[in-house]
C-alpha cells in the first residue's frame, strides 16, 4: 500500500468543528485502548469454536501427545493404550483408574493388544521393542526387538504373537517361553497381516503390492497374489473370511482374491480411475455413485461382517467414502459419504451395524442392510486413531489425537 500525506480539511469543516466535542492528546492513549480492547473483544468471540459435545462415559487423559492404539480385555472391563509420550497405559473403563503402567518403551508406542484369552497383554513401540506382560500379577514376562516394526498381532485362538518388519521379515512367538519362527523376507516392507479363520495361514500385504500367505506350521510360503495381477502399490488395508481375502491399496483398487489358488475373483474398484469397476446392483435402489474422488483417494480400512448369514464387506476411504460389497456377486450395495476422511471401520458382532472413526473426531455409526447413517458419537477435538468394541458389543474405546482415550457405552442392536 502506498501512504500520502492527508490533504487539508476544507474551511467548511473547521467552521462546524465543536470544541466540546473534540479529544484532546492527552486523552488519546485512553480512547485508543478502548477501540484496542473492543477489537480484541470482537475477535476472541468470533474466534471461539462451540464447545464439543462430550458423550463419553469415561476419558482417559493421562498421555502426553497423540494416543496412537487401544485394545479392550476380554470382558470390557480394562482398556489398554499406547501413545506418542513412548508409553502404555492399563486402566478401568469405568473409572479411568490406572492398574498398570507399562515402563521401558523408549519410542512411540504404536501397537498395544489383549490375547484372546486376556492373560497377557502385548505393547509394542516404532523402534520395534515389543513387551508382553502378564495380566495376573501385571508383570513384564517377555521382551523382543525386531527393527523398525510396522505390525503386531495376536493368534485367534492361541498365545501366539505375530509381529512385522520394516525390513520384510515376519515373526512368531510361542509366549511366554519366547520359542521364535521368522518366515522370509522379500525385501519389502510388511504393511497389512491378518489371521486367516482357519488360524493355521496368515496373509500378508508388501509395500510393492504383493500379497503373500504363509503356513503358520512350516513357515513356508503357500500363496503368492502379484502385482502383475493384483495391486501395483502399497496394501493399506486387508481383511479375511474363509477362504476369501479383501484388500485396497494405494493404487485405488479394492480387490477380492482367494487365499488357497491366489486366484483374483474380480477388481471391486478402482477409485483413480473415472468410473468404478463394477455396476451397482439395481436392485438395491442405490442411485449410480461416482468413486472417482481426488487423487490420492484410497480405501484405508477393510472388515467383513461378522454375521456369515449376510455376506458383505464394508470399505472406508481417506476422502471419507464408505463401501458396502456384497461379496457373493461381487457387487456394490451401498455407497455412502460421510463428513471426514475414515481411520477405521468395525462391526459390532454379528449385526448388520458397523462403526468408523473419523478424522473429524466424530465416530458414527451404520446400518448396512439399509446403507444409512443411524448416529454419532462426540467427544474427540481432534482425528480419530483407532476404534475398538468390546466382545459384548456395549462399549466403544477410541484414540485420539487430542491425547485421549475414550469410552462410548452403545446400545446393543438386535441381530439384523
Amino acid at each position: 500500500m502506498i501512504l500520502r500525506d492527508t490533504p487539508p480539511s476544507s474551511p467548511q469543516m473547521e467552521d462546524e468543528i465543536d470544541e466540546d466535542e473534540m479529544v484532546y492528546i492527552g486523552d488519546a492513549d485512553e480512547v485508543l485502548e478502548v477501540f484496542e480492547n473492543d477489537d480484541e473483544d470482537s475477535e476472541n468471540e468470533e474466534g471461539k469454536d462451540s464447545p464439543v459435545k462430550d458423550e463419553a462415559v469415561c476419558v482417559f487423559s493421562k498421555h502426553e501427545g497423540s494416543v496412537f492404539c487401544g485394545s479392550l480385555n476380554k470382558d470390557g472391563t480394562l482398556a489398554a493404550t499406547g501413545g506418542e509420550d513412548d508409553k502404555a497405559f492399563v486402566w478401568e473403563v469405568d473409572s479411568g483408574q490406572i492398574v498398570l503402567e507399562c515402563m521401558g518403551h523408549s519410542d512411540s508406542v504404536t501397537f498395544v493388544e489383549f490375547s484372546q484369552d486376556s492373560t497377557y497383554l502385548a505393547t509394542g513401540d516404532m523402534g520395534g521393542l515389543i513387551k508382553v506382560w502378564k495380566m495376573s500379577n501385571k508383570l513384564l514376562v517377555w521382551e523382543y526387538s525386531i527393527g523398525d516394526m510396522t505390525w503386531m498381532r495376536w493368534h485367534s485362538v492361541a498365545n501366539v504373537l505375530f509381529g512385522g518388519a520394516a525390513s520384510g521379515e515376519i515373526y512368531m512367538w510361542k509366549i511366554p517361553s519366547g520359542e521364535c519362527k521368522i518366515f522370509q523376507s522379500y525385501g519389502q516392507r510388511v504393511e497389512q497381516a491378518v489371521l486367516m479363520p482357519d488360524g493355521k495361514r496368515i496373509a500378508v500385504g508388501y509395500d510393492d503390492g504383493y500379497l503373500r500367505l504363509f503356513d503358520l506350521k512350516s513357515g513356508t510360503l503357500s500363496t503368492t497374489i502379484a502385482p502383475d495381477f493384483g495391486h501395483t502399490s502399497t496394501v493399506t488395508a486387508l481383511d479375511a473370511d474363509n477362504n476369501l481375502l479383501i484388500s485396497g491399496a494405494m493404487d485405488g483398487k479394492t480387490i477380492f482374491s482367494t487365499s488357497g489358488s491366489g486366484k483374483i475373483i474380480g477388481v471391486l474398484q478402482e477409485l483413480k480411475d473415472a468410473n468404478i469397476a463394477t455396476e451397482v446392483e439395481s436392485s438395491t435402489n442405490v442411485e449410480a455413485h461416482d468413486t472417482a474422488k481426488p487423487m490420492g483417494n484410497w480405501v484405508e480400512t477393510i472388515a467383513f461382517c461378522k454375521n456369515s448369514e449376510y455376506q458383505v464387506a464394508a470399505t472406508g476411504t481417506v476422502n471419507g467414502q464408505i463401501f458396502i460389497w456384497d461379496t457373493s456377486k461381487q457387487v456394490l450395495r451401498h455407497a455412502i459419504d460421510q463428513d471426514s476422511g475414515i481411520s477405521k471401520l468395525v462391526w459390532c458382532q454379528n449385526t448388520s451395524i458397523f462403526y468408523t472413526s473419523g478424522l473429524d473426531g466424530v465416530i458414527r455409526s451404520f446400518d448396512a442392510k439399509l446403507g444409512k447413517q443411524l448416529g454419532s458419537l462426540m467427544g474427540h477435538s481432534a482425528d480419530i486413531l483407532d476404534l475398538c468394541i468390546s466382545r459384548d458389543g456395549t462399549k466403544i474405546l477410541s484414540t485420539s489425537d487430542d491425547s485421549t482415550a475414550r469410552i462410548f457405552k452403545i446400545i446393543v442392536p438386535s441381530s439384523r
